[in-house]
């Protein structure tokens, strides 16, 4: 009987050996097939694929760590692959996981609420941009250990976090992480300056979601006749070129619809993919002579390429706060049939009606201002909108701010290329 029960364990063991070899066996012939996949790929698309190295593919451990092997180190610091779930969920269905704000740093060194969205459980409870962070469950909160303190992007995970709020009165607020319907347009108003209106917007993603609420925001807008328009571009890492396209629309379409916007020029493989898109004709858009950017290094992407745009039909485009990231490139979004994997090669770079492009140092801001996170959105004394405002009214430029908040508002890089767009947590 003993010897029975030995048997049976030691096949019981076996058997559990064996599918765990067969498991391991299956992910890693996946890999395998994904990877060689992704450098075929990249060799047919890949913007700068006459630099690719010749390497291998089956032969690395991850799809991840072969695009960090592929990447041209001269210019590319945006090829990804990502996972389907994370790319439906935040470039489709508009969604992420989190408490649903971002963390910058302030030149004191203090930990502040960067942005959140609107109707978030912590939006509600009256959280607010500036708001400083000191603790996390009781642990003192640092730049190290701070997303660690926050826990995994898991729904129902915990947190009681010790703010100052506005006031600099301390208070503990409970929060769960929950599922969050992006709100793209973070903040809006119509400044008014003596006589002058001033149309403001904080916008933050360049997704599907994002459309509605521009629509109806410039509609707003284009009823009460704005003479200015500023947008707050300075956490927006990019997205769909779809959604620049309305903007754009929004924007420049009423005076210069059908004319040339941006256009696209791949390898010399893909030539035939190359193409130009025209600004949408809005006939109930903008009808304004100028328009103001507010950026930072955080600024990318499908935020320049809206900046670059609308510029050759504008007297001015007037960027206020620091230069830009510079990703004077795009991605398409190449999905696996049969496995869990996105691969978003850089596959086109882009220019102007004027034929500008290739700003990969950035764009540079005409009036130098720093990221003011001590002050609200919209708040007249934000050294970024100050500054426009100030110019707006009477031409001043400002003098070198005297704080030292700089470009990076956020205080962490991202572990992976979708992080460019989720940094909220």
């Amino acid at each position: 009987m003993k010897t029975f029960i030995k048997t049976a364990l030691l096949l019981l063991v076996l058997s559990a050996f064996l599918i765990a070899c067969n498991k391991d066996s299956e992910e890693e012939n996946t890999i395998k097939i994904v990877n060689s996949e992704i450098y075929d790929l990249m060799k047919e698309v890949y913007l700068w694929n006459d630099e690719l190295p010749e390497v291998n593919p089956r032969s690395y451990s991850s799809p991840e760590a072969l695009m960090d092997a592929l990447r041209y180190v001269a210019f590319d610091k945006w090829s990804a692959v990502i996972t389907k779930t994370e790319y439906t969920q935040y470039f489709e269905n508009g969604e992420m996981i989190g408490h649903g704000f971002m963390l910058g740093l302030d030149g004191d060194g203090n930990i502040r609420i960067g942005f959140l969205y609107r109707g978030t459980q912590a939006y509600n409870l009256g959280i607010r941009r500036g708001w400083i962070i000191k603790k996390v469950n009781g642990t003192t909160a640092t730049t190290d250990n701070v997303l660690d303190l926050l826990g995994p992007s898991e729904t129902g995970r915990n947190n009681t976090i010790s703010f100052l709020n506005a006031s600099g009165e301390a208070m503990d607020l409970s929060l769960t992480k929950e599922v969050i319907n992006l709100t793209p347009v973070l903040y809006s108003r119509i400044i008014n300056q003596d006589v002058t209106k001033i149309g403001y917007m904080v916008f933050q993603d360049y997704i599907d979601a994002a459309n509605e609420e521009l629509d109806t925001l410039f509609t707003s807008f284009a009823a009460a006749g704005i003479d200015e328009m500023i947008v707050d571009l300075r956490y927006n890492g990019g997205g769909s070129v779809e959604v620049a396209e309305n903007l754009a629309g929004w924007l420049i379409g009423k005076n210069n619809g059908d004319q040339p916007f941006v256009n696209f020029r791949h390898n010399t493989k893909y030539t035939k993919w190359d193409t130009t898109l025209n600004v949408p004709a809005y006939a109930s858009g903008l009808s304004v002579n100028r328009i103001f950017f507010i950026t930072t290094g955080s600024t990318a992407s499908a935020s320049e390429l809206t900046i670059n745009g609308v510029k050759p039909y504008l007297s001015e485009t007037g960027i206020a706060g620091t230069t830009t990231h510079g990703k004077p490139v795009g991605m398409y979004a190449f999905p696996f049939n049969n496995y869990n994997y996105v691969v978003l090669p850089v596959a086109f770079k882009y220019t102007n009606a004027d034929d500008e492009g290739d700003f990969y140092d950035g764009l540079p801001p005409t009036l130098q201002a720093v990221d003011d996170l001590t002050h609200d959105f919209g708040n007249a004394d934000e050294e970024s909108l100050k500054a426009l405002l100030d110019y707006i009214r009477d031409g001043s430029v400002p003098l070198k701010s005297a704080k030292s908040i700089g470009s990076q508002s956020r205080i962490v890089e991202p572990q992976h290329a979708i992080n460019e767009y989720l940094k909220a947590y």
